[in-house]
């Protein structure tokens, strides 16, 4: 990766999330999706720093339980997000650019799916994007109250950006995406490695998050799903026609699969 003047940093929150901020060389930080006002508050006072902006993708309590508390203590700080979503300041849409001091230029994209309305913001000089809980390393959110069709239009989305595009996902998800990608593709080189590397990480308590993009396209089956149809096929004895269906057939068998998983 290029060598980049903001920092990028996930902070642990509840059992497997990352809130992520993204800090300037003065300080000035963003946070997106403050599912805990307490832990973005404890990290910005250990290191210093000064909140100047709230991106928010979607509704779900993990990602916005922190906003009133926030409100109260940075009353003048936006927040940028869906107009669906209780406490935002700035509403924005997919396709909306905006300019946020010391940080740069945001593209929105609608990335709808894990839920009906889901945004992420893209920072187009460092090419950094929030994509939050529609794609993980090695996987991809789960279906709530968005649809599969939806969905499957924002991962080819997101498969559109330059291939060293670093996806900032929402949650610790990454070896257990593994295993069922594995089970996907057992003989898949690039996944093999994947998890053998993201082993160590998570051995040393290092997140294995963010990860490259192009990197994605060689491991995560829900990017590899128009190369996947007869295997997916196979697995779910579902008609696999075109990508479409082979990523609805996959998503599915994942619900199973994991249901299966914890019986054991």
């Amino acid at each position: 990766m290029q060598p980049t003047s903001l920092r990028l940093v996930p902070v642990p929150m509840f059992n497997d999330n990352y809130l992520w901020l993204l800090i300037a060389p003065n300080g000035n930080t963003v946070a997106v999706d403050v599912g805990d006002y307490d832990v973005l508050d404890t990290y910005l006072q250990a290191h210093q720093l000064t909140l100047t902006t709230v991106l928010i993708t979607h509704h779900h309590r993990d990602h916005t339980a922190g906003l009133p508390e926030l409100k109260k203590k940075h009353p003048h700080v936006p927040i940028y997000g869906s107009a669906t979503i209780t406490g935002i300041t700035h509403v924005v849409n997919g396709g909306d650019i905006f300019t946020i001091a010391d940080i740069g230029r945001l593209l929105v994209l609608d990335i709808s799916g894990h839920t009906k309305i889901h945004l992420a913001f893209y920072q187009l000089t460092e090419k950094i994007l929030f994509c939050s809980d529609c794609l993980f390393s090695a996987g991809c959110g789960r279906i709530f109250d968005g649809d599969p069709v939806s969905f499957y239009q924002s991962i080819q989305k997101i498969s559109l950006l330059a291939d060293d595009t670093r996806l900032c996902a929402a949650h610790e998800y990454t070896l257990s995406n593994l295993e069922f990608a594995l089970a996907v593709e057992p003989d898949n080189i690039s996944m093999q490695q994947h998890q053998q590397r993201c082993t160590v990480l998570r051995q040393q308590n290092q997140p294995t998050l963010p990860t490259r993009l192009g990197d994605e396209k060689h491991y995560n089956p829900f990017l590899r799903c128009h190369l996947l149809g007869q295997r997916i096929r196979l697995l779910t004895g579902e008609p696999c026609e075109n990508g479409q269906h082979a990523f609805t057939a996959l998503r599915r068998y994942k619900n199973t699969w994991q249901a299966e998983t914890l019986v054991k």
